[in-house]
């Protein structure tokens, strides 16, 4: 039986109380439709690199002349346990899928000494997910944190469609 048809067969309050739920079901739909449409944190993109983090950076990379490179910063952070900043370079895309290299500053404590890590790495556009590539070049999931999805959105932005 059809909405209108059911509408017909009630009396007048059934139908006006018929009608109302009808509305705020639709209209519920209606925004949700649209809410999970947009994208979240859409405009995300790095801040600038925090003048400490430059320091350490160019630090690490004097002493591994190597991998100089323009790095992109993306965050970090700092606790009394550990200081880490994340960078990428060099995005690539192919289809749905962008590859770079990263770049991982980090120390465990402010005793200890900076160590620096480079990680070949993929962000899959669709899935909003980053992932890792081991040694023997098989990808696994690099964990995700609030926002993953949105940063994922910024970088498969820096290596647009051919």
């Amino acid at each position: 039986m059809s909405v209108f048809s059911r509408l017909r067969s009630c009396d007048g309050l059934q139908a006006s109380a018929a009608a109302r739920t009808i509305l705020i079901m639709g209209s519920t739909a209606a925004a949700v439709s649209v809410a999970s449409a947009l994208p979240s944190h859409a405009n995300w993109s790095p801040k600038p690199e925090p003048k400490f983090w430059s320091q350490v950076r160019r630090q690490m990379l004097d002493q591994d002349t190597a991998k100089q490179a323009e790095w992109t910063f993306m965050e970090a952070m700092q606790s009394p346990k550990i200081d880490a900043a994340e960078y990428l370079r060099e995005p690539r895309r192919r289809d749905q899928t962008v590859t770079f290299q990263a770049l991982l500053l980090m120390r465990k404590g402010e005793s200890n000494p900076w160590a620096m890590r480079q990680l070949s790495m993929r962000a899959q556009c669709l899935d909003g997910v980053l992932e890792r590539q081991d040694q023997e070049g098989r990808w696994s999931p690099y964990p995700g944190r609030q926002g993953t999805a949105s940063k994922v959105n910024w970088i498969c932005a820096q290596a647009p469609n051919p």
